[in-house]
């Protein structure tokens, strides 16, 4: 009698333990944590200038993915980069970076997009979130290097999830 209601208590245990656990896994890119979703087709790495992590969610090329890669040759219009992304998001028309930099990144990342920042445990994030193209997010690494990570399918909520702020 006390085995099967050991073993029942057990199932019922390993079941309730299953229902309450995150379909997310973690990623590591550039020394940092990322939650991503569960289940990905494929997971590959490719190591070059821009050292890219791709994430796919469909057989299909080119759809369902998210990317993060470290984005060395983003033309800042000679600024810092933080300084670029702030004069993008910004409505003023004075530019402390080249003009035409700023002017070109505008008109194919924020205008038509969900652009702004998030700013979370002491680290600034700039968004452009677009539903007809891929989003992208830019924020800083902890050694310094500025990432990009890029889906077609998620969401605001759903890059939050990513960077650990949801």
């Amino acid at each position: 009698m006390k085995k099967p209601a050991l073993l029942v208590g057990l199932a019922l245990a390993s079941l309730s333990a299953c229902a309450q656990t995150n379909s997310d896994i973690t990623a590591a890119y550039s020394g940092m944590k990322f939650q991503v979703p569960g289940s990905p087709v494929i997971v590959g790495s490719l190591g070059a200038n821009n050292d890219i992590l791709l994430i796919k969610y469909s057989n299909t090329v080119g759809k369902r993915y998210i990317s993060f890669g470290t984005e060395n040759s983003l033309d800042t219009g000679g600024c810092r980069w933080n300084k670029f992304f702030e004069e993008t998001l910004s409505e003023k028309d004075s530019y402390g970076c080249d003009e035409a930099s700023v002017k070109s990144f505008k008109s194919v990342f924020v205008e038509g997009a969900d652009a702004g920042t998030w700013h979370t445990a002491g680290r600034t994030y700039y968004h452009f979130l677009s539903d007809q193209s891929p989003s992208f997010v830019f924020f800083q690494s902890s050694n310094g290097n500025l990432i990009k990570l890029e889906s077609d399918f998620l969401d605001s909520e759903g890059f939050r999830r990513v960077l650990g702020d949801k």
